[in-house]
């Protein structure tokens, strides 16, 4: 893949750059400070009993929120658990990612619909502290956070129900560290965007040979020429 990166030849300027490897993003945006730990399968009880199926980012609100992978946004809106939520599903269709409790009021990037393609690095929306509340635009979680989730789905079967399968993300974030997406405020428009864009051949194609769809609790990524 490539990625632009800072050019040593031009001050303030970039060049681009060939690379190898790692082509996934830590979920909060480079500079910006969090806390988190393991708090995967610790009891949750609002709604119901439950154990907790994701890892929580603590954070300042507004803090941007990076796409971990590439793909296509499944979900976009909200959830009574989740508030406003972003659920994007990797183009092999077998990862979910699950980006919760964002922005009172500015969640998302305005640009995003489901159905449309983001890459590895962009910023998909704010952290904020919605949710618990079968009402829209709650701000009901005591403290702001990100509930970054990642469930593995090997059928489409596996998508709800007893047979879902949601993984510690722990040791995931603390090697995503290493990798973090600079970003940079429109004062225009109040939304961040990427210092350094990025090419990944994958995602360019999907971008250009691929269609979504998704009806009846079924995930399908049609190819074509």
């Amino acid at each position: 893949y490539k990625i632009e990166v800072p050019d040593e030849t031009a001050p303030g300027g970039k060049r681009w750059e060939n690379k190898y490897g790692l082509k996934a993003f830590l979920p909060i945006a480079k500079y910006y400070p969090y806390s988190h730990f393991d708090d995967f399968g610790v009891s949750r009880s609002y709604g119901y009993k439950r154990k907790h199926l994701g890892h929580d980012m603590m954070g300042q609100v507004g803090t941007p929120i990076i796409a971990a992978e590439s793909g296509y946004v499944e979900a976009l809106g909200w959830n009574k658990y989740g508030g406003w939520r972003i659920g994007i599903r990797s183009f092999d269709t077998k990862r979910y990612y699950y980006y919760a409790h964002l922005r009172k009021n500015f969640p998302y990037n305005k640009s995003l619909e489901v159905g449309s393609i983001v890459q590895a690095g962009d910023v998909i929306g704010y952290m904020g502290r919605t949710g618990y509340s079968a009402n829209e635009n709650a701000n009901n979680i005591n403290t702001s956070h990100l509930h970054f989730g990642l469930q593995l789905i090997f059928d489409e079967s596996q998508k709800e129900g007893v047979s879902e399968i949601w993984i510690d993300c722990y040791d995931i974030v603390q090697f995503l560290y290493k990798n973090r997406s600079e970003t940079v405020k429109d004062p225009e428009t109040k939304e961040y965007h990427r210092v350094y864009q990025f090419v990944d051949p994958v995602a360019e194609y999907y971008i250009n040979h691929s269609t979504y769809q998704y009806n009846d609790n079924e995930f399908e990524i049609h190819i074509y020429e």
